[in-house]
């Protein structure tokens, strides 16, 4: 399938099934955290799963990114795929958890989680988006831009 044949064929009433199709396709991700420094620090991430309109995701107790989003909890998070001229951003409040069970889907969900910390898992820290705004936008012709609020049950 092609990507501008994945992309018309999102259902784009579907919020969060628009952003976990996304995330899945495009399995390497950026994210962008506000650094200790006071400067944007962008790095490679991937999306984990999603639970009940939950998007998780994971770290790792001693990354620099850790101890950012332990200051200031927001990240954004961004693909781009230039042949359909599209991107999708996604912004959220950070909320970590120990909770093995996430942790453990997490590791179920990613070969590279599992090669690099297999054995380590007391070192990986789940966790989860609320706050969470998308937007996917695209210059292509047969795509229209979209903006979401995916409110879930961490939400206040």
């Amino acid at each position: 399938m092609t990507n501008i044949d994945f992309f018309t064929s999102l259902d784009y009433d579907n919020g969060v099934s628009v952003v976990t199709d996304i995330f899945r396709r495009f399995p390497m991700q950026y994210g962008t955290t506000l650094g200790r420094s006071g400067k944007p620090q962008i790095r490679p991430l991937e999306f984990k799963f999603e639970k009940d309109g939950v998007l998780y995701f994971d770290t790792v107790e001693f990354y620099e990114s850790y101890k950012e989003m332990q200051e200031l909890p927001y990240i954004q998070v961004c693909i781009g795929d230039q042949e359909t001229m599209s991107y999708l951003k996604v912004e959220g409040k950070v909320n970590f958890t120990k909770d093995a069970a996430i942790v453990e889907q997490c590791f179920q969900n990613s070969p590279v989680l599992e090669s690099q910390f297999g054995n380590r898992r007391d070192v990986v820290v789940g966790y989860y988006l609320t706050e969470v705004r998308a937007e996917f936008c695209s210059f292509h012709e047969k795509l229209q831009n979209r903006k979401y609020e995916l409110k879930n049950q961490f939400d206040v």
